[in-house]
């Protein structure tokens, strides 16, 4: 095989690996539905910082 044979094989073994990374961390937040489990504790910064915002009001 050639160098750039090899060079091409060892690019596309990381995408893939890459990939499956970014997959087993993503499914692993589904699952566990760590996303909304984030942001119900996150909930009382931002009521704070959106409750702090001048709205305009107009009737």
């Amino acid at each position: 095989m050639s160098k750039i044979g090899k060079f091409l094989l060892k690019v596309l073994l990381r995408i893939v690996l890459l990939a499956l990374g970014f997959f087993v961390v993503t499914f692993t937040i589904y699952i566990f539905n760590l996303d909304m489990k984030a942001t119900a504790m996150l909930e009382p910064f931002f009521e704070k910082w959106y409750d702090k915002l001048e709205r305009k009001q107009y009737i």
